[in-house]
């Protein structure tokens, strides 16, 4: 009888881890194009943790994918490529424009520089090297060659040219060359290789940068904060599953977020971010 009994109750336990197995579902999960310069494997490795740690606390799976730009995730995540994404301030509006469906679940939270606070906001700027004595305002910047991240960048791009604009620079008869690099990393490894005399980007980058290159930058301009990025649901990953997940990263340990930008989450309402809205009227980017 005893054998009996441990039979049984191993054939239930089997059975227990298929039918979960079978219940689990699998759904994608968008990557933003901030990490460009690094390899899949890198990605892949930094987000891992997380996305384990999401398995295990909602019984699914989540499999990466990776947009090679700004507008690849747009694309994604309004046409549901992806159920839900890493995604930056201004690609986000341009999404829910598209599909107004798209909830906003959390937004990241982040050290500041001096990591005693942990903040819902980043600022954006514009770098140029230390070393550069004729380089120290943005007008020494006319007739120098610049570097952009992505037009659909918001600390990368859009930000800096309403900002500069409103000093009364217009970038595209500023500056003798302007670029759109792709990437924040290459912005930064563009100026520290002098093939740009200066170029936009934000923090969390800048501090890549100095322990990529050292303490070299020195910031020209300093944006408004800009609301951070987010974590956005297409309606494909049914309600239940967004508050399963809003819920494991809100309670998310930070260490399994090494590498990323995010130091933890925090519930924001989508009007946060209207001050993004601003500097891209209805139309934008479309």
């Amino acid at each position: 009888m005893a054998l009996s009994t441990r039979r049984f109750g191993w054939l239930t336990g089997f059975w227990l881890v298929l039918t979960a197995q079978a219940w689990a579902e699998n759904y994608n999960f968008g990557v933003a194009p901030w990490q460009k310069g690094q390899s899949v494997d890198d990605i892949r490795s930094s987000y891992k943790p997380m996305l384990d740690y999401l398995s295990k606390e909602t019984g699914d799976t989540y499999t990466i994918v990776s947009a090679k730009d700004y507008d690849q995730m747009v694309e994604f995540l309004a046409t549901g490529r992806v159920n839900f994404s890493n995604i930056s301030p201004l690609p986000y509006i341009l999404a829910k424009r598209r599909n107004p469906e798209i909830r906003l679940m959390v937004t990241e939270l982040a050290w500041n520089k001096d990591k005693t606070q942990k903040i819902d906001s980043y600022k954006g700027y514009i770098l140029a090297l230390k070393s550069r004595a004729d380089i120290n305002k943005l007008e020494d910047l006319k007739n120098k060659q610049f570097g952009f991240v992505d037009e659909e960048s918001t600390s990368g791009f859009k930000y800096p040219a309403v900002l500069l604009k409103e000093r009364g620079i217009d970038y595209k008869n500023y500056f003798t060359k302007y670029y759109f690099l792709g990437g924040h990393p290459r912005v930064t490894d563009a100026i520290a290789a002098g093939s740009i005399d200066a170029g936009a980007t934000w923090d969390f980058n800048w501090s890549q940068a100095v322990q990529k290159h050292g303490d070299i930058f020195k910031p020209l301009f300093e944006t408004p904060p800009i609301p951070n990025l987010c974590i956005a649901a297409h309606p494909s990953l049914p309600l239940k599953v967004q508050k399963s997940i809003e819920k494991a990263l809100l309670g998310i340990d930070v260490k399994l977020l090494g590498g990323l930008p995010a130091a933890g989450f925090v519930v924001r309402p989508d009007s946060f971010y209207d001050v993004v809205r601003k500097i891209s009227p209805a139309g934008a980017g479309s």
